[in-house]
């Protein structure tokens, strides 16, 4: 449902698991009649959280919905950027399309112990990716993946910063991230080829945890 808040065009999309093939790219997908509620085109940038008062959100890059799920009322994301904005498959997300300038300097720490690695690799790796200050976000390294938190980015007055090959990254201590790594849990997208068997989960364990006034 969209509305107006403040002259930002919000909408409040259901929440669904993302496409295999997005997993760590920070995207965000939505359908062209959800983009054209918020006034936003393929590869604009997105805010995602709870509600408009909540502290706790994250930013997202917006492309468009597979025809099959058109018309769903929904919005596609990945494991970690739920986790950035606090929220689960089935709840609802509030999303705006926002500014974002280029990103001059981020500083990250590890959320997991790290083989020495040249922190021009991230802004390589992470290129055209939008963050904001607080976000966990994964790199791929050999076959695995690294996770890492924004602790602090430049310029400062943006609601959140894309990543060019220019971007400075500045690797700092574990002790310095400002919450807990949460990204380190799994996803359903993690787990290829058993989705009966993960909805089973989610209706028997998760949802019941989640949900409990109407269980």
């Amino acid at each position: 449902m969209p509305h107006n808040d403040n002259d930002t065009l919000n909408l409040e999309l259901k929440i669904l698991e993302a496409y295999s093939r997005d997993v760590g790219r920070g995207i965000a997908r939505i359908d062209y009649d959800s983009m054209d509620s918020i006034i936003a085109t393929t590869g604009d940038i997105i805010e995602i959280r709870v509600d408009e008062k909540s502290t706790r959100k994250t930013v997202a890059k917006c492309l468009p919905l597979y025809p099959s799920d058109e018309g769903k009322g929904i919005i596609r994301i990945d494991g970690i950027v739920r986790n950035n904005a606090d929220l689960a498959i089935g709840d609802t997300a509030h999303i705006r399309k926002i500014k974002v300038k280029p990103a001059e300097k981020v500083i990250v720490a590890p959320l997991e112990a790290i083989p020495p690695i040249d922190e021009r690799y991230l802004s390589d790796s992470l290129e055209s990716v939008s963050m904001t200050k607080g976000d966990n976000f994964m790199v791929p390294y050999f076959g695995g993946r690294l996770l890492f938190q924004v602790v602090d980015l430049t310029p400062a007055t943006s609601e959140a910063v894309i990543i060019s090959q220019g971007t400075q990254f500045i690797i700092t201590s574990p002790d310095q991230a400002l919450r807990g790594a949460d990204a380190r849990a799994v996803a359903y997208e993690d787990i290829g080829g058993l989705k009966d068997e993960i909805q089973r989960v989610r209706e028997m364990i998760e949802l019941p945890l989640r949900h409990p006034e109407i269980f």
